[in-house]
């Protein structure tokens, strides 16, 4: 699973008008959160952290948790919890952080394929890069219906439909507030953070454009290849 497979989710949940899930039926990003943090398909599962190794998802949300993951395994809301981590907005502080930033951490495996390409476009180093990227995905994120998050920063279907035409307008970044945001935990001035914004949210949003428009892979017995 990658993050591909969760920015196709929330492509669709756009296209489908919102999250359908209910007690008649599972939301299919509660499906692929839950299955990502070790627990099972269902809404709310916990993450399970035995039996997955000191690598899983699960294991890492535990320690920045203290051991007690189970006030924040939300699904999304999880992943969005450890994305504010990278950038230095969310809760925690200091050696907390060491397990997401290892390099066979289960988030920066998430996030790892934009740093290297973010971090040449914008000439900056790729621990910095690593900050933006987790930011403007965090703020993608929060557009899901399960994210528990706030999402009335700007409007993902307007970026999704410029990204379509070809090209994001730099207003739409810069009156969100999100320029001050970054500049804040970057320490960035204001113009290199609206390019970095500019930027990530341009090459994030046309991958999540991509893959959303991508068919999924058919195995040779013609059933569909799961990530």
């Amino acid at each position: 699973m990658s993050m591909d497979d969760i920015l196709k989710v929330l492509v669709e949940s756009r296209q489908q008008g919102g999250s359908q899930s209910s007690s008649k039926g599972s939301d299919p990003m509660t499906d692929l959160i839950g299955g990502l943090l070790g627990g099972g398909g269902s809404g709310g599962s916990q993450p399970q952290t035995s039996n997955q190794g000191s690598g899983s998802m699960g294991d890492v949300l535990s320690s920045l948790m203290g051991g007690g993951g189970n006030q924040q395994a939300g699904g999304l809301g999880t992943i969005i919890s450890l994305l504010e981590t990278l950038t230095g907005s969310g809760q925690q502080t200091g050696s907390a952080q060491s397990p997401l930033t290892s390099s066979d951490s289960p988030i920066m495996s998430l996030i790892k394929p934009y740093i290297t390409s973010l971090a040449k476009k914008l000439k900056i180093s790729p621990e910095l890069a690593v900050i933006v990227v987790s930011f403007v995905l965090e703020k993608l994120l929060a557009h899901h219906p399960t994210s528990g998050r706030n999402s009335t920063q700007f409007d993902l279907d307007q970026l999704l439909n410029q990204l379509s035409t070809g090209k994001l307008d730099p207003n739409m970044i810069k009156n969100s507030g999100m320029v001050e945001e970054l500049s804040q935990v970057t320490g960035m001035n204001q113009t290199m953070a609206a390019k970095s914004l500019n930027t990530a949210f341009t090459m994030v949003g046309k991958r999540a454009l991509t893959v959303a428009s991508t068919p999924p892979a058919r195995t040779a017995s013609g059933g569909v290849k799961r990530a």
